[in-house]
């Protein structure tokens, strides 16, 4: 796709937020790097291991089968340092992400990323920086440089270890999901064939925690239940940094158009009601015309105030995800193509990253 004049401007003039990333899993697992780029000469090696390992056990409590290239090297390729400057990102969140083998031990896996997060952090100083503050958000795109938002996505680190929350805080966490598809301490998530609840008293308490330390709830892969008791906690806006409002992917429960009749809303507008936005996921996107349609039927139920985008790449060159936007190199593709759909520059500036930014300045401390 060509990128016309307006749309290279608005892509450059733009703070642009992605809301999701699990680069840090195949970081810890050595596969990768932050800060340097993939050598895809390495994709085909990974690939032939790939296809001699057994199948990928089931999936169990997930509604999607994993790929064993996907499970191997993760996204690997979609979110090191050179490929976020090419894309012209401002800041991505990466999430602190763990598979099954991780459980076992996953407070040591969670600083085991931090650490190596932190480390390849201070090695660039001129060219990325972690991001804490709004400040840190608005320097990093002054001076041209690509900041890290540290996220959780599913909240095992902390089990039952309520404290822990001021000490990841303090690492530089400002966004979580209490879950990921699987129940814990704090909440279930949305796993399949099993009877779902809401939040524990852990799960409760964590609310008003997260709150007071300025971390944003992201309601990301959380069971239904949960979602409500969370809405009906939340004292300022909450978002989900990645799903999709038109496809209705099993596990996920109810559609985001459904109205809840003991709330009398959809979730997608419970929401926008607390002030948050609906991140748009890649994957299950055949291109960026189907991404845009995603971002077209949020702004029509709630507005322009309540969309951001949510990648969650997982797997370079698998099927399953944009044929014509396959790492966050490709980025500005989708600018041109929310221009060519007829947003004006304010609207492409919100969901960009400006509701992102609206949201991190009221909850961030």
């Amino acid at each position: 796709m060509t990128v016309s004049e307006r749309a290279a401007r608005i892509h450059r003039d733009a703070i642009i937020i992605d809301g999701h990333s699990d680069i840090l899993l195949p970081i810890v697992d050595g596969r990768t790097t932050l800060t340097r780029a993939f050598p895809e000469a390495e994709l085909e090696r990974w690939r032939t291991v790939a296809r001699n390992m057994p199948p990928p056990p089931s999936a169990g409590d997930l509604p999607w089968d994993w790929d064993p290239l996907g499970l191997l090297i993760g996204p690997s390729g979609q979110y090191e340092l050179p490929v976020l400057e090419a894309g012209g990102i401002t800041a991505q969140c990466i999430a602190i992400y763990m598979h099954e083998e991780h459980l076992n031990h996953p407070l040591e896996t969670a600083l085991q990323m931090v650490a190596q997060m932190h480390r390849e952090i201070d090695s660039e100083p001129e060219r990325c920086l972690l991001a804490t503050s709004v400040a840190d958000l608005r320097r990093a795109k002054s001076e041209g440089k690509v900041a890290y938002i540290l996220a959780f996505e599913g909240a095992e680190p902390i089990g039952r270890r309520l404290a822990l929350w001021e000490v990841f805080a303090r690492l530089g966490l400002r966004m979580a999901t209490f879950t990921h598809s699987r129940r814990n301490d704090l909440a279930d998530g949305t796993q399949l064939h099993i009877n779902t609840g809401g939040l524990t008293a852990l799960g409760r308490e964590s609310v008003r925690i997260c709150h007071a330390l300025g971390i944003v709830i992201d309601l990301a892969h959380i069971s239904d239940r949960g979602f409500w008791d969370i809405i009906e906690l939340a004292e300022g806006p909450v978002l989900c940094s990645h799903t999709s409002v038109l496809q209705v992917i099993e596990g996920y429960r109810a559609p985001w158009d459904e109205v809840n009749p003991t709330y009398g809303m959809t979730k997608m507008e419970a929401i926008a009601k607390a002030g948050g936005l609906i991140g748009v996921v890649f994957a299950g996107m055949a291109d960026t015309n189907a991404l845009v349609d995603e971002v077209d039927a949020i702004v029509e139920q709630v507005g322009p105030d309540h969309v951001g985008l949510g990648s969650d790449f997982y797997g370079l060159d698998l099927p399953g995800f944009p044929s014509d936007l396959r790492h966050m190199g490709e980025y500005p593709r989708l600018t041109a193509k929310l221009v060519e759909r007829g947003y004006d520059d304010l609207k492409i500036h919100k969901v960009l990253g400006g509701n992102y930014l609206r949201i991190f300045e009221q909850v961030w401390r």
